[in-house]
């Protein structure tokens, strides 16, 4: 009887915040690499010239914006304690980068349906009356974008389908706003289609100084399509 090798695949959880929400994928990519490297684990490798780790990511991040649940797989050649790999990749990582837990998972990233973010707006004339006029804004059943297709067309698209919910308040002089976006492969939206939204629909962040007004996003959970916590 011929035994079947099976993938040993470690899930790795880590927080990108900071100055590291500048670094774009690639970036990422490459400085994961080192990282692994210098930990020991046993990783597999890529054939070819060149061989790398083989790792994988789900989906990336735009730059500028920060994130505490990314998520990498790892394919190991041995099965090592999630614990001690967890130690191993933080020691080689810095404060603005930590791994939070690693396992053994038993889903695929396309099992990732949302992602929820956090906006912080700091806009002239925040209020909890501009809050509400935000809020309506998002409720609205046609949200229209204008977005670039593969060929390089500009065309108009309603990007409410793709938004669960999104909760607008007030808050210590800021506009904070937590939506649920769809994350699915087939119909993904970027955080930054909300803000490109709001400056058309509300006149909020269309002052070019960000002394006078900008905006920060913070990816803080990912859900699979009952909004069960991803694993």
């Amino acid at each position: 009887m011929v035994q079947m090798n099976i993938p040993i695949v470690l899930r790795v959880k880590f927080f990108k915040v900071g100055k590291l929400q500048y670094i774009s994928h690639l970036d990422l990519v490459r400085t994961m690499y080192k990282i692994i490297v210098r930990s020991g684990l046993p990783m597999k490798y890529t054939e070819g010239f060149n061989p790398k780790p083989k790792m994988s990511f789900a989906s990336s991040l735009s730059v500028g914006n920060e994130s505490l649940c990314e998520y990498m797989d790892l394919h190991l050649t041995d099965v090592v304690s999630p614990e001690s790999a967890m130690e191993r990749l933080n020691h080689e990582m810095t404060d603005e980068m930590q791994v939070t837990e690693c396992y053994y998972p038993t889903t695929k990233f396309d099992a990732i349906r949302w992602f929820s973010y956090t906006y912080r707006i700091k806009t002239g004339g925040a209020s909890p009356a501009l809050a509400q006029k935000i809020s309506s804004a998002l409720a609205c059943e046609d949200i229209e974008i204008t977005k670039k297709t593969k060929s390089g067309e500009e065309k108009q698209v309603n990007i409410r389908p793709l938004i669960r919910s999104a909760d607008v308040s007030f808050e210590d002089g800021r506009i904070v706003i937590r939506a649920v976006l769809s994350a699915s492969q087939s119909a993904f939206l970027a955080p930054e289609h909300i803000v490109k939204y709001l400056r058309s629909a509300c006149g909020i962040l269309s002052d070019p100084c960000i002394i006078n007004e900008s905006y920060s996003v913070l990816r803080d959970g990912a859900y699979t399509e009952d909004m069960s916590p991803f694993r």
